[in-house]
């Protein structure tokens, strides 16, 4: 048995070294056509560890990152730089720049300062476009004699000329609002307090208007909130509401705690301050690991990576059951990619049976994959309910076929299904907490003539894997590991049932 894997991903962030959690900061500068992510850093250790810094990535596609120097600095070994964001100061409200900064540079930094004796909230600008910071000399500029009050989220308001934060008193299941002219001094407005899942503690609070699906000139508002540990399936996970803001109170819709991403590795998700219109006005990146075992996930010499950006809609017409249309997240992955392999089409239009397996090998595949699946399930076929009536999909690799990964689709229990157990890496097979096999609970996307149909479109990128249900009506992110240089490649297409499953495209290629 081997613990040997350090295959990186090739269209998720990774630091070249060191650890990594949460997402922070998320910006996009204007002027060069640059994004900007920040990120807990510890550069010391491939754990988490104090002092913790912002590290940095920059991207011109929001796919290919570059890694940056560290940009923010605690003060002290014993101390972080927690968790927070930035916005633009386009119009100056703070005082911190002149002429000389392009408006769509003035980026400020609004961040936890963590020490054993407190959690405050700081404020760093930059005059460089986001490299490097100068710490406000008037910090903290919110305090509250706690130890669990961090993660400011920050926006503009237009409707009040305000700044909004979002900022968790996290043990008391509390996400406060504050209003502020200037960035530097905060009032209170109101609290949204005690809802949804609380685990054991709200963490990364977030707010903002989301466009809906079937009419993008108009939006809600989405809170998001993340919960660590305590997730429903064990660890960490976010959760969100959809609801109204008036510049100073968020009322929800409903009251109703809807999950961002079903999978065990998506956390901390926060959204961008403001971005490229062509890429829409809600878009979001998270940490893709989770609490539970990131501290032992077999990568060296670094540790976490993220999820792809997804750019976020309300689809308002969700069919969560035959009976029931509700308000629903909609995610689309962002992934610039020019010289992808050509796709492999095979099992186009064709009726599974037990005996004509489909497959298709990808010679020479570095282990990054992408695919498409559109299939319907026969509705008017008898099969009895102690028969496994199963699509499966089976990722193997192409040095050790015994390493691979299987994922379908079960029509009794009308779920998709992934077994990610399938290693001999010792980690994965040792570790208790990292959870082999899991579902995603699946509503069709139509229902024609007694075929009930699904799509699926997945990313396996190395050891993380991105599915996203319907057209990213449900997405589920979960990492997987293999010995190092067992490159997944060779694709089979099975099934336990005969006349069960039609498939109108299932197509792979490799990501380069």
């Amino acid at each position: 048995m081997t613990n040997k894997t350090s295959d990186r991903p090739l269209v998720h962030f990774t630091p070249n070294k060191g650890w990594m959690n949460d997402p922070n900061g998320l910006w996009f500068d204007g002027k060069d056509a640059k994004w900007h992510i920040y990120f807990q850093y510890n550069p010391n250790d491939t754990v988490w560890g104090l002092p913790l810094y912002w590290g940095h990535a920059t991207s011109e596609d929001l796919t290919h990152w570059q890694d940056e120097p560290v940009a923010i600095a605690p003060k002290r070994n014993d101390s972080g730089a927690y968790s927070g964001s930035m916005v633009v100061d386009y119009n100056n409200t703070s005082g911190f720049f002149n002429d000389t900064i392009d408006p769509r540079q003035r980026c400020v930094a609004i961040w936890t300062y963590n020490t054993p004796e407190s959690e405050e909230q700081y404020i760093s600008y930059s005059h460089d476009g986001g490299y490097t910071f100068t710490e406000y000399q008037g910090n903290p500029v919110l305090a509250d004699n706690s130890t669990q009050f961090r993660d400011p989220k920050v926006f503009w308001y237009e409707p009040s000329q305000k700044w909004i934060m979002t900022a968790a008193k996290s043990q008391d299941y509390k996400i406060e609002i504050y209003s502020s002219d200037d960035l530097k001094s905060w009032t209170l407005e109101s609290a949204f307090a005690n809802e949804g899942f609380l685990g054991y503690q709200y963490e990364c609070p977030g707010l903002i208007q989301v466009p809906t699906e079937q009419d993008p000139t108009k939006s809600h508002w989405v809170m998001f909130i993340s919960i660590n540990p305590g997730a429903p399936a064990g660890g960490s996970f976010n959760q969100y509401f959809v609801g109204s803001f008036n510049g100073t109170h968020f009322e929800t819709f409903d009251n109703q705690s809807r999950i961002v991403d079903f999978g065990k590795d998506y956390y901390a998700m926060q959204t961008f301050f403001n971005t490229d219109p062509t890429y829409g006005s809600a878009l979001g990146i998270a940490w893709a690991s989770n609490w539970e075992y990131s501290a032992f996930v077999p990568t060296n010499p670094w540790r976490s990576s993220m999820s792809l950006v997804r750019k976020f809609s309300l689809n308002t017409e969700y069919q969560a059951n035959p009976e029931t249309q509700l308000t629903n997240l909609k995610a689309e992955p962002i992934l610039n990619i020019s010289n992808a392999g050509p796709w492999s089409r095979f099992a186009t239009n064709t009726t599974l049976t037990e005996a004509n397996s489909y497959s298709v090998d990808l010679n020479n595949s570095s282990g990054s994959l992408e695919f498409e699946l559109i299939f319907a399930v026969n509705t008017t076929q008898t099969v009895s309910k102690a028969v496994f009536s199963d699509l499966s999909l089976w990722f193997k690799g192409l040095e050790d076929s015994e390493e691979y990964l299987r994922m379908g689709f079960e029509a009794s229990a009308a779920s998709f299904f992934l077994d990610r157990g399938n290693s001999k890496v010792k980690f994965v097979k040792e570790n208790p907490y990292f959870t082999n096999r899991m579902s995603v609970n699946n509503q069709p996307f139509k229902v024609e003539k007694d075929l009930s149909y699904y799509k699926v479109y997945g990313l396996l990128d190395q050891n993380i894997l991105e599915l996203y249900f319907n057209d990213g009506d449900v997405v589920s992110t979960n990492t997987y590991f293999m010995t190092t240089g067992n490159a997944l490649g060779s694709v089979n297409m099975t099934t336990g049932v005969d006349d069960l499953f039609h498939i109108e495209k299932f197509q792979v290629r490799e990501v380069k």
